[in-house]
């Protein structure tokens, strides 16, 4: 993903990617490219950042559910944190909240892992 739109950072054997707007149409592209390519490389461990984002397309919604569902046939998995309260009352209504697990903060995904 460009610089703009998010970046990679790691802690330990966790990837953490940090979104950084709008996720539509063409930031989704990237948000999938992004997770499939950590996917790829064989990282089991992601963590979204999506702190910074106000709003969220269901195409985004499906990359972190079918992420999670690649992860977990490899015993990996993904979380996500920093979700506004639409953006959360969207994951519930949706049904993805029982799907992708959801943290209040960083360190909270992080101990899960």
């Amino acid at each position: 993903m460009s610089e703009e739109s998010s970046r990679i950072r790691q802690s330990g054997e966790v990837k953490i990617v940090d979104v950084n707007n709008y996720l539509g149409s063409y930031a989704v592209a990237e948000l999938r490219e992004t997770l499939a390519g950590l996917v790829n490389q064989d990282v089991q461990k992601i963590i979204v950042n999506l702190s910074q984002v106000e709003h969220i397309n269901s195409a985004a919604i499906g990359a972190l559910i079918g992420t999670a569902k690649q992860l977990r046939l490899k015993d990996g998995d993904v979380k996500i944190y920093g979700l506004t309260e639409n953006i959360r009352r969207t994951f519930d209504l949706i049904g993805a909240s029982d799907i992708v697990e959801i943290h209040d903060s960083e360190d909270s995904a992080l101990s899960t892992f």
